[in-house]
């Protein structure tokens, strides 16, 4: 059986680094020197790094910080020199943790490996973060952080009501993304690509999305999808077309439901010219997730965002 995170050793770590196991959401490589320092105010930035790091990955799905790994572009390379253990306790990194973050992390463990073959004697440290089921983590600047794109980002106010209500009901959140299909001449289509993923603890009963997209760039959908075309009430003035899906199946936290873009599920296909590009600031989709008795969720997805030429 794969040992977890707060059971590694040195050969776990050298594992991830000859698979080249890239840094994720869930994964983050640190040198030694990213947590320990003399000066006094490069000492206090560096705790309060680690505390936004902490939240970020609590906030989120939970992670593991590897202190003690050279990275480079998101990629392991090496083992650092590793850290004297008289000099840097597991400890005081424990003291430092509960002292920087609020309220405390549930669960969460710190494995300091002792090292054998490069550095013998001196110490890495790896701390696993569960994600947090007691409410939203606060760094010690009093802001709440979610890991996205590699790093700590600033937690926007509906996303700390989600950390909040996970015990409560679902959280049903759409993922939205194109992908360049074809090219003739002057002309591109991008694909549509949506699904809806449960990110709560409790199991979705019943759930649902409305979405309404614009005709003007004549869109293209296979398969069997329930729509109308209908004015979007949030733009009276604009043609758009109107989706609705609806499911009784369960949704269990962390599975996913696929509406377009998988193999086994409706195709949305748009196209962009010369002509129409430069009116693409003004397209974008509006979704709307429900799922029991869940707040519904609101998106706007601008097009722009997604053009690869």
């Amino acid at each position: 059986m794969e040992r977890q995170p707060f059971e590694w050793e040195e050969e776990d770590i050298q594992r991830l680094i000859d698979n080249q196991i890239q840094e994720s959401t869930n994964l983050d490589y640190k040198r030694c020197g990213a947590l320990i320092e003399n000066d006094r105010q490069k000492k206090q930035k560096i705790i309060e790094e680690l505390s936004k790091d902490l939240s970020s990955f609590a906030n989120a799905e939970g992670g593991t910080i590897i202190y003690g790994v050279i990275e480079d572009n998101h990629l392991p390379k090496d083992i650092d020199e590793g850290f004297d253990p008289a000099l840097v306790k597991r400890e005081w990194l424990e003291d430092v943790i509960d002292s920087n973050v609020r309220p405390k992390i549930e669960g969460l463990r710190i494995k300091q490996i002792v090292l054998k073959n490069k550095n013998p004697g001196r110490v890495i440290y790896v701390i696993y973060i569960p994600q947090s089921l007691q409410g939203a983590i606060q760094a010690n600047d009093h802001r709440y952080y979610q890991r996205r794109n590699f790093k700590a980002e600033p937690m926007e106010d509906y996303q700390v009501r989600d950390v909040m209500n996970r015990f409560k009901y679902p959280i049903l959140l759409a993922e939205v993304s194109f992908k360049q299909s074809k090219i003739e001449e002057l002309i591109h289509s991008y694909e549509f690509i949506l699904t809806l993923v449960n990110k709560g603890v409790v199991t979705a009963k019943a759930y649902g999305m409305d979405m309404f997209f614009p005709v003007d760039y004549s869109p293209v959908i296979a398969g069997s999808p329930q729509y109308i075309h209908t004015f979007h009430p949030e733009k009276p003035f604009q043609r758009y077309q109107g989706f609705k899906f609806r499911s009784s199946n369960v949704l269990f936290p962390g599975e996913t439901k696929n509406i377009f873009g998988a193999r086994d599920s409706n195709k949305l296909i748009y196209r962009v010219n010369d002509k129409n590009y430069e009116d693409t600031y003004l397209w974008k989709i509006f979704i709307t997730t429900y799922a029991d008795d869940m707040p519904p969720k609101k998106y706007e997805h601008p097009f722009r965002n997604f053009h690869q030429f």
